[in-house]
């Protein structure tokens, strides 16, 4: 009785921690995944050329504000809303 007993939960426990591997592993690969794209989007919003490009984006914008007739630090408030409702 207690041999039939110690293999049905020795399998029980082999089967957990299988299925548990697997799981971790599935979860390594995910983080692994993001790490790389992490470090892909940082290339990207590291270049000169984007952030010259947003610059300048954020003056034409800031300057379109002012010409029609918003004041200058509501122009500034709008640019920044703008740009943070993008992220």
């Amino acid at each position: 009785m207690y041999k039939k007993s110690f293999g049905i939960l020795l399998s029980i426990t082999l089967f957990s921690s299988a299925a548990f591997a697997g799981e971790n592993a599935k979860y390594d690969n995910m983080a692994k995944q993001l790490s790389l794209q992490l470090q892909a989007s940082m290339k990207v919003m590291n270049d000169p050329k984007l952030i010259k490009s947003t610059a300048e984006y954020s003056r034409s914008l800031y300057n379109a504000f002012v010409a029609e007739g918003f004041s200058k630090e509501q122009s500034m408030q709008l640019v920044i809303a703008s740009l943070a409702s993008k992220k």
